[in-house]
């Protein structure tokens, strides 16, 4: 920074602290013009009195408010907007009581200051409470809260003018670009205005199409994915523009910032594209059932939650597993759901070489028509498979449609039933055998 622009800055700063002086000077005036009189102890009288009645009786206009929305029929918004005043009844009982006072107060003639700036702040402070119920994030209604009530607590003092105009005094100049202060609130407050509203519409849309039947959950997912995306591009294009910044300044640094950012976010700008591809070619969708290779063993379970970067899966022992988009992408996966979630179990059951194969196979595929998971269409089917080395091996084939439940359960409750069909028929299942043969003499005794 040359000595040049360090004079201006000075000048600058210089002008803002006459400007805010002239300001606090006129402040104080207005005060011992006003406040050092008998109409201003009035109007202090008639706050706390109004104040005092409201603390008395908001308890019972709240208790107004709930049963008047219970005790009807109204839509979802009303009652939103009833809870809410409900919520900050204190202050709505406050207001009306300062109206009351301030009507008594002009017909007498008197001055009404405090009166009207007390009763300014609350309608601020109402009407942004009420404002924020359409905001469904947490974070950002309190952010809207803040930062509407301080604008509305400036502007009834007198000094958002001066605010505003310090802001706009605050500038950096950047080649031909000069961006001031004011301008980047400015920047701000439009991209969260524009950004929430993306987040309406994508949300909106999202809720009309799970209403479609005609499309597919991955069909919707990428639709809405896709729509958010263009949204959101268009807000902040739209905020740096508002900043007063050339858009067409970016071209310099793309290219070098384009391969910088590319080599540092390889991996999210993978599981970025994995994810687009996984819900564009259908091959998984929330409430699949699938089944993957990962380092830490086999995972199976169902998909919960498909993001930008991972796919949550539920298991069956609870957990959450979170397994990133390009490993889906690269790795054998089994879906047991893609097409159709019927899916068929083959269950090996050995039984001795002496025992009645038919009979056998009959108590199998009785056992598994008596367990409710069981499909009866298509019918369970027993086969011979070949001779082992120490038992008959049978294959017994089920079908079930709710593999999210589980298929190791109903495989258990499977065998434990021909378990007892076999006990009770007197079939042995053979556990394994092994013929030794000794050649030459052996002696079975040992020396003492």
């Amino acid at each position: 920074m040359d000595g040049t622009e360090q004079t201006i800055i000075e000048q600058e700063f210089e002008s803002f602290a006459q400007a805010a002086w002239l300001r606090l000077q006129q402040v104080v005036a207005w005060f011992d013009a006003n406040l050092l009189t008998v109409a201003s102890a009035y109007q202090l009288v008639a706050i706390a009195v109004t104040l005092a009645l409201a603390w008395l009786l908001h308890s019972r206009f709240k208790r107004l408010l709930q049963e008047l929305g219970q005790g009807r029929k109204l839509a979802p918004a009303v009652q939103r907007l009833l809870r809410t005043v409900a919520s900050i009844s204190m202050p709505v009982v406050w207001v009306i009581f300062l109206a009351l006072a301030r009507t008594g107060f002009e017909s007498a003639g008197m001055p009404i200051p405090f009166l009207r700036l007390v009763s300014s702040l609350l309608l601020a402070f109402i009407v942004i409470n009420i404002i924020s119920i359409f905001i469904a994030s947490t974070y950002w209604s309190r952010v809207f809260s803040w930062v509407a009530w301080g604008a509305a607590a400036l502007n009834a003092v007198g000094l958002l003018d001066v605010v505003i105009e310090w802001l706009q005094a605050t500038a950096l100049t950047v080649g031909a670009v000069e961006i001031s202060a004011w301008s980047i609130v400015k920047a701000l407050i439009l991209a969260a205005l524009l950004l929430w509203g993306a987040n309406a519409v994508t949300g909106t849309v999202e809720r009309r199409l799970e209403h479609t039947g005609k499309m597919s959950s991955a069909l919707r997912l990428l639709v809405v994915r896709l729509l958010r995306l263009v949204l959101l591009t268009l807000a902040v294009i739209v905020a740096i523009a508002a900043v007063g910044i050339d858009l067409t300044a970016f071209a310099i640094f793309s290219g070098a910032l384009g391969v910088g950012v590319g080599l540092a976010l390889r991996r999210t700008f993978e599981n970025l594209i994995a994810s687009y591809s996984l819900l564009a070619d259908e091959s998984i969708k929330p409430g699949d059932v699938i089944e993957i290779e990962t380092v830490s063993g086999p995972t199976y379970g169902q998909v919960r939650k498909m993001t930008t970067r991972y796919v949550a899966v539920m298991t069956r022992d609870g957990t959450e597993t979170l397994i990133p988009n390009e490993l889906l992408m690269s790795s054998p996966l089994t879906n047991w759901s893609h097409t159709a979630k019927p899916i068929r179990r083959r269950v090996p059951v050995g039984v001795a070489y002496s025992a009645d194969i038919p009979l056998a196979q009959r108590l199998c595929v009785e056992a598994a028509g008596e367990v409710l998971r069981v499909l009866a269409h298509p019918e369970p089917r027993c086969l011979m498979r070949g001779f082992g080395d120490s038992a008959i091996d049978l294959e017994l084939r089920f079908w079930i449609n709710d593999p999210e439940n589980g298929v190791a359960n109903v495989t258990s409750d499977v065998l434990l039933l021909i378990w007892e069909k076999f006990q009770a028929h007197g079939i042995e299942v053979p556990f394994p055998q092994r013929d030794v043969t000794l050649r030459g003499p052996v002696r079975l005794d040992t020396p003492p």
